[in-house]
């Protein structure tokens, strides 16, 4: 299996499928995939490029270890297409098999290891996304599992846009992610701090279903399918 490395610049969307649960927890085997993954990664990028990947030059990186594990959702077009601004967003989304596990050092989410079924077993077969770790630990600071919530990540792959929702604290609220201070469509966090306050469905529901509608017409002006 080739691996894959993204620098901590690279915004990286990963996806696929459809059925929603509670809150899951990854099976032991994925949570050892991703350890395997972070001593592997570590020790194979030279430590000059590790800067690229969200750590600092001379810092003791054999002391980083895995954190609690995002599970990734998506919402998918036809989902998106059917959906009013009263749909609960618990009813939109579907897990895509995928965990995304925050690679943890001195108490900060430095990058992103990216877990997968490969061949019916789990493998560790991405590390990078420094800005999305960053992110995510703000998220997990806002709505922490302590207290409650369950926020779920969510990544629109015609929109090329991560959002989240906390069904704890109401059935429609979808959230972009910012990066540099911006998220989906222009977004801007509106108060401080960050993520505490969430957007809703409604807000989004028409300009996301415009950019999804825009990006699946292009693929198929290109010959390249649908992009369902």
């Amino acid at each position: 299996m080739k691996k894959i490395l993204f620098p901590a610049g690279a915004l990286v969307l990963f996806l696929l499928l459809p059925g929603i649960t509670p809150a899951a927890t990854p099976p032991p085997e994925a949570v050892a995939a991703a350890e395997a993954g972070l001593t592997r990664f570590l020790s194979e990028i030279p430590p000059s490029e590790l800067v690229n990947f969200g750590f600092a030059e001379g810092e003791a990186n054999d002391e980083a270890r895995v954190g609690n594990p995002w599970e990734l959702y998506t919402i998918t077009p036809d989902a998106l297409l059917a959906a009013g601004e009263d749909t609960d967003v618990e009813s939109l989304i579907s897990p895509t098999g995928l965990w995304y596990f925050p690679v943890i050092l001195d108490g900060t989410a430095r990058a992103i290891i990216k877990v997968d079924r490969v061949e019916g077993d789990w493998e560790a077969v991405a590390f990078g996304s420094s800005p999305l770790a960053g992110e995510l630990e703000k998220i997990s600071g806002q709505w922490p599992k302590a207290g409650g919530y369950t926020p779920r990540l969510i990544a629109v792959y015609q929109a090329a846009a991560y959002f989240f929702t906390v069904p704890e604290k109401n059935s429609r609220n979808l959230t972009p992610l910012t990066f540099d201070g911006i998220g989906f469509g222009g977004y801007l966090q509106k108060s401080l701090p960050e993520y505490s306050a969430t957007a809703e469905l409604s807000e989004l529901l028409v300009p996301l279903r415009e950019v999804v509608e825009d990006n699946i017409a292009a693929h198929r002006a290109a010959g390249k399918g649908g992009g369902e």
